[in-house]
């Protein structure tokens, strides 16, 4: 039966969704770019090949099927239920590769993808032009990983959010993955006009709807490599390139001899699992894994990735041997416990399943993540540093009077509420709840006009100020999954301020540190304490995970503002 050919999509802003790679390591030639799709892959689906002369570019492409007689499942269905059973397995495979201003991309169709080797695809692609091209408050989902403990965390909003909704810890946090509302009017289903939100997704492919015809593809994939050299990331998504990879030959060479001699001693590193995201989708249909040490070397196969058989493995190589063995070794992934070949999903290098953190003797610490190196001490402090010099506002949204001479805190916050109409001063004003029976829970100093909430300190060292910060991650978190604490501070308010109401089901949006660093005339990022700055990054993570928006502003001390007067 011969199968439908489909209707031609039309030109101009036609459009299809698929996802694109750059290789690095292929030539822009069709020789080379044939070349590096392994042999026995295009055996093994039976490709048909055609070198694309209409592209005005080197360009090949190719299609085929892998095909098993026997689906995996069918064995376990017909031991069961004594009834055999053969049904095949069919999977379509296609790509098309194009060498574009002496660079090689893939664009992959069905199982594609699994035809280049991991070796060959710039993990890194994808999403840098994601945290260039989308917009930084429309963030659908995100894949990170915590260096040194082999977590992958995936977040996912359908919706939409600000990254910080999304709970990651952007100074910690190794991010593999990003999805968000495309936003580059340059590209060609951004020209249809038809409004519709266009989803992209970046992490080593990139997969967003491109050019139907080889000039828009062309074009598309041309705008993609400026976007991605040429402009620098929106600033909330400037934590993802952090992170620096240590290309310096000398130092890389030292760190992988390192970690050898730490793979024959297990000291001086530690070294834990972790699965490479672009496997995530295949996990799922996993039922056996195949490490293998290269040629002449039995594989073993058990039903998880065993980090202590790889471990024990390299212990036992010859010195300088160790770490090229772990670089050599491949992981095969299979979708039937029999682990045949026909059962393979995929094969990656071994190096990809293996994180190290490595601590040398100057302190420094580097984890090999990827199968690259990374130092990440000075990503922590520069994302620190941001994160929290972005919540200290020099425009406040609430305006606070000065701090008179004297006065203590109650009788500020007192002030507040007399002088400046709006504001409702609740200072030690606290709301019981079944998990706060003794003490009670402190939900704010100040509610704004607009029902901020106002956390008020005067601190003269960090332990305040810790204490400070965590007070607004105890309140938010007491309004969002208390109903008496939301009853209670509704009550509150309306007996303190004589008969305020707020909205129903209140829920705060933003929550305001307003804090007077005694000895310092304003309040910024060299005058902040060291452990504060962790403090208060690590609540406004905290507070934007629950969708709430962080601000710190400064108080000023009467005496400064005369001072500031008199040399005006």
């Amino acid at each position: 039966m011969s199968r439908p050919i489909p209707d031609p999509i039309p030109p101009t802003t036609a459009t299809f969704n698929r996802t694109l790679y750059r290789l690095i390591g292929v030539e822009p030639t069709v020789e080379a770019m044939l070349d590096c799709i392994p042999a026995e892959k295009l055996d093994e689906i039976d490709a048909d090949l055609r070198v694309l002369d209409h592209f005005e570019v080197p360009a090949i492409a190719l299609h085929g099927r892998f095909s098993k007689r026997e689906s995996g499942w069918c064995a376990g269905f017909s031991h069961l239920t004594d009834w055999a059973v053969r049904e095949p397995s069919l999977r379509g495979a296609a790509l098309v590769m194009l060498a574009v201003d002496n660079q090689v991309y893939v664009l992959t169709f069905g199982d594609g993808f699994r035809l280049v080797p991991a070796t060959f695809k710039d993990r890194r692609f994808g999403l840098r032009f994601v945290i260039r091209g989308i917009d930084p408050d429309d963030i659908r989902a995100a894949v990170a990983r915590t260096p040194g403990q082999g977590r992958t965390d995936i977040a996912m909003l359908p919706s939409g959010a600000p990254i910080g909704q999304l709970g990651l810890d952007t100074y910690t946090k190794f991010v593999d993955r990003l999805t968000g509302r495309l936003s580059r009017p340059e590209l060609t289903v951004e020209q249809g006009g038809n409004g519709r939100v266009r989803s992209v997704e970046g992490g080593s492919g990139l997969r967003l709807p491109y050019g139907a015809d080889p000039a828009a593809l062309i074009n598309d994939i041309r705008t993609i490599a400026r976007v991605s050299t040429e402009e620098l990331p929106h600033p909330e998504l400037e934590f993802v390139e952090s992170v620096a990879t240590v290309e310096d030959p000398e130092t890389v060479a030292s760190l992988n001899l390192a970690l050898d001699h730490a793979f024959g001693t297990l000291d001086g590193a530690r070294a834990t699992a972790t699965v490479p995201t672009d496997c995530l989708e295949d996990i799922g249909q996993v039922r056996a894994v195949g490490i293998h040490f290269g040629p002449g070397q039995e594989q073993y196969i058990g039903d998880a990735f065993d980090l202590d058989y790889v471990l024990g493995r390299l212990r036992f190589h010859r010195p300088g041997h160790r770490f090229p063995a772990l670089q050599q070794g491949r992981v095969t992934l299979y979708r039937d416990s029999r682990a045949r070949p026909a059962d393979v999903i995929r094969t990656d290098p071994l190096a990809l399943w293996v994180e190290a953190d490595l601590l040398l003797g100057d302190g420094r610490r580097y984890v090999l993540l990827d199968a690259r190196w990374h130092e990440f001490d000075q990503a922590y402090l520069d994302g620190l540093a941001t994160t929290t010099s972005r919540l200290i506002t020099a425009v406040p949204s609430v305006n606070l009077p000065p701090w008179r001479n004297g006065d203590t805190e109650q009788a500020y916050n007192l002030s507040v509420q007399r002088d400046h109409p709006g504001f409702v001063c609740l200072d030690r004003k606290t709301v019981r709840t079944p998990l706060h029976r003794k003490n009670g829970v402190e939900v704010c100093d100040l509610l704004a006009p607009d029902d901020t909430l106002v956390m008020v300190k005067r601190a003269s060292g960090s332990d305040a100020l810790s204490h400070l910060f965590s007070q607004g991650v105890v309140a938010v978190d007491a309004l969002q999954n208390q109903p008496e604490a939301r009853a209670g501070f509704a009550a509150k308010v309306e007996e303190v301020s004589g008969g305020r109401r707020l909205p129903e089901g209140f829920l705060p949006r933003r929550v305001v540190y307003a804090i007077l660093l005694k000895g310092h005339d304003r309040l910024t990022i060299d005058t902040l304490y060291p452990f504060s700055q962790v403090a208060l990054a690590h609540a406004a993570r905290t507070l934007r995970s629950f969708g709430v928006e962080v601000e710190v502003v400064g108080i000023p001390s009467e005496e400064d503002t005369e001072t500031g007067q008199q040399a005006a």
